[in-house]
């Protein structure tokens, strides 16, 4: 069965456009469940591969229809012998007696107390399989009315289209994550980035840029950076520039006079699938910001190979503090701790106190 005009304008446009709905698909499922009659519509997509997404599970049901019912639940369909989820044929559809496994006599009644207490009678179920093993399951139930080989048609139509938009789905929550990650790694450190172009506008930035260079939201992209004349001007000129240059170029625009703040400007790294032109360039500021020496102390011993103690001192060095500054910050005596600065580049390897700090800052302390 071809999907016509009709399903492709109030199943598949919301199919695809409801990626970003909260919560998921909410038009898609309700106009999916008006169209088939079923009292409820119920949603299981299981990630796979290593996203290492948790499941998602939807229900739609009819407003006001049957609140006292067990929820659906696909597992304890399985394990009652009603529904082998895990085993069905993709973009087939099943019915509730096709999926049914025979039974003993007591089997067979657990089962109906299953069918009862999550007032079923009459279902329909398709697994979808989409690139990366994602599998999804939809579930259409009803506790009186048979579903006719119509409702049945249109899953099965549904289905590659489905597939298509669980691998758009899942690809974007997987970059959503990574791009997550990689922000929070950054902020660590006090970077902040934002990406302009050749007139230097904002097309994106993440907090700490949009914080630092006061980025206004247009309602058209990001905005400007509202800094001063002769930062504004300084800033639009570099990004034009940038914008023809050599991918190896940087300039630096200094938009915080009195705090000495410049923001770092470069070519955006264009791949051949990017959305961006070559003529992008990325800002990158940076606030001084430390890590928590609490918490960096432990991950300084273990990486370095020092005691307790020993890694609070080299932590406290690396902050900018002398070794008698350091020694006194932790209650040391002037003498005990130079014999810890000594323990400290004999297991270490450093040669001195600049190495030190070097090893410091290129470790994983900073991001504790």
């Amino acid at each position: 069965m071809a999907l016509g005009t009709t399903d492709e304008r109030d199943l598949l446009l919301p199919l695809f456009t409801g990626l970003e709905d909260e919560p998921l698909w909410d038009t898609f499922l309700h106009r999916l469940l008006a169209r088939t009659r079923a009292q409820r519509l119920h949603l299981f997509i299981r990630p796979g591969g290593m996203s290492g997404m948790p499941p998602i599970r939807r229900t739609i049901r009819v407003h006001g229809y049957a609140p006292s019912a067990t929820p659906f639940d696909l597992e304890a369909f399985s394990e009652a012998g009603l529904l082998p989820y895990a085993s069905l044929r993709p973009n087939r559809v099943y019915s509730l007696e096709e999926t049914t496994l025979p039974e003993s006599p007591e089997a067979v009644q657990r089962q109906r107390g299953v069918l009862d207490a999550a007032w079923v009678a009459h279902a329909r179920f398709i697994r979808i399989v989409a690139k990366g093993d994602h599998n999804a399951w939809l579930v259409l139930l009803h506790d009186r009315l048979d579903f006719g080989a119509g409702d049945s048609a249109l899953l099965s139509s549904l289905a590659p289209h489905f597939a298509l938009a669980l691998a758009m789905l899942m690809e974007l929550r997987g970059l959503r994550l990574r791009a997550t990650i990689a922000e929070d790694a950054l902020a660590l450190l006090g970077v902040g980035q934002a990406i302009f172009d050749p007139a230097g506008q904002a097309i994106i930035a993440d907090a700490i840029a949009t914080e630092e260079l006061d980025i206004q939201n247009t309602g058209q992209s990001v905005g400007r950076a509202q800094l001063r004349a002769v930062a504004a001007q300084a800033l639009n000129a570099a990004c034009r520039e940038l914008s023809t240059a050599r991918p190896e170029a940087r300039r630096t625009v200094r938009f915080d006079e009195r705090l000495g703040k410049d923001v770092l400007l470069r070519r955006a790294p264009v791949a051949s699938d990017s959305p961006l032109s070559s003529g992008y360039s990325v800002g990158l500021v940076r606030q001084d910001r430390r890590e928590n020496a609490r918490s960096a102390t432990p991950v300084v011993a273990a990486t370095l190979g020092l005691s307790t103690r020993e890694a609070a001192l080299a932590e406290a060095i690396s902050q900018g503090r002398s070794i008698v500054e350091a020694g006194a910050e932790l209650q040391l005596t002037q003498e005990t701790a130079r014999n810890y600065s000594k323990r400290i580049y004999a297991k270490t390897g450093a040669s001195g106190q600049a190495d030190l700090v070097r090893m410091m800052l290129t470790g994983l302390a900073p991001f504790a």
